[in-house]
């Protein structure tokens, strides 16, 4: 029986099955991102936005809280999408890895 009749080997089923479960953890990770910016948004516009935050941050009150709300913000904002095509490019690595002929 030759190699191409034998189906895929032991290291294309583990590339495959590897891909797609870091497929699915990237695009889980890009959910969670956006929960998580959600969430930062909400806190931000309660705690920071308000009369009483702003007051807080002028006098110090928040210890940086605020400030540091919107730098995780901002990177989770910045990092959102490449997990996402990170995730689409695992899954189809791992396609091409398990189905090649």
């Amino acid at each position: 029986m030759s190699d191409s009749q034998a189906g895929p080997s032991i290291i294309e089923i583990f590339a495959g099955t590897l891909g797609i479960i870091l497929s699915a953890v990237c695009i889980v990770g890009f959910f969670v991102a956006g929960f998580a910016i959600d969430y930062i948004d909400e806190r931000i516009e309660d705690d920071c936005d308000s009369t009483t935050g702003q007051v807080g941050q002028a006098i110090g009150a928040d210890e940086g809280q605020c400030d540091e709300g919107s730098a995780t913000r901002d990177i989770l904002a910045l990092i959102r999408i490449p997990i996402l095509v990170l995730g689409i490019a695992f899954g189809l690595l791992s396609i091409f890895a398990t189905y090649q002929s």
